[in-house]
């Protein structure tokens, strides 16, 4: 009897289900995963190539060609590797044609220390032999020191003179000539002339400073006035030993 029953609840509940209340059942085709996978691909590269046609042929609608701007991105390139090496070449003949000027710049400016070394020596050579000159023809005929060649010149510093002069002795020359010089300045400060001496009178008597020679002597010296005055005239004295007499003496106005 329980039994009956309990079929009985079960049937009602499967009529339920199945009737006009029931739910709807949708009938599915079972596909394989592979089809699944297969078809996705398919539908992946059908888009790809759609896109890729787009893209391709969107150049020629919009009016771009793609084979021209290559030719032109060759060229260009062509062009820059030509120029990239011309730029090369100038820039190593430029290098070249510098460093050749910088060796003919020491060439020259040698050449020019030179020339002006010659120019001296031959300064010094005619000076030389105008002393040589003046030696013979004193010598013959003059007796005693002579002055010759005298000149009195600005100095770098400022108030500083230079003199240079030869000193003869001509004659016998039985002795050598031995004494001092003098340098007696005549400056103009404001209205008056004043007479200054280098060395002074006490200075002259110290030692040093002496002329030692038989034939000649070159003598060159300097001496420097005070400031704020100027040099009128410049007498040269040539003091005899040991007693400080005049030997020779020349002036010059300047």
């Amino acid at each position: 009897m329980l039994s009956r029953l309990k079929f009985r609840g079960s049937w009602r509940k499967i009529r339920s289900r199945v009737g006009i209340r029931s739910q709807k059942v949708a009938i599915r085709q079972h596909v394989p995963w592979y089809v699944k996978f297969g078809s996705i691909g398919l539908m992946m590269g059908v888009a790809a190539a759609a896109a890729w046609w787009f893209i391709d042929n969107s150049y020629r609608i919009t009016g771009f060609n793609r084979d021209e701007a290559t030719q032109q991105i060759e060229a260009l390139t062509a062009e820059k590797t030509r120029l990239q090496t011309s730029f090369d070449a100038l820039k190593t003949q430029f290098n070249d044609h510098e460093s050749q000027l910088k060796v003919e710049k020491a060439s020259q400016a040698e050449l020019t220390k030179n020339l002006t070394q010659l120019q001296d020596e031959n300064s010094s050579l005619k000076e030389d032999l105008g002393f040589l000159r003046n030696i013979m023809s004193t010598a013959k005929a003059t007796e005693g020191v002579t002055i010759s060649n005298l000149k009195v010149e600005s100095d770098a510093l400022p108030n500083e003179y230079r003199y240079r002069m030869l000193v003869t002795q001509g004659g016998q020359r039985k002795l050598d000539f031995k004494g001092k010089v003098q340098i007696i300045a005549r400056v103009q400060q404001g209205a008056q002339q004043i007479a200054l001496s280098f060395p002074t009178d006490s200075e002259l008597r110290a030692p040093g400073g002496e002329l030692d020679f038989r034939y000649y002597q070159k003598v060159d010296g300097r001496f420097k006035i005070p400031e704020g005055t100027q040099l009128k005239n410049v007498q040269i004295r040539v003091l005899g030993l040991p007693g400080f007499d005049v030997k020779s003496q020349r002036s010059i106005n300047l």
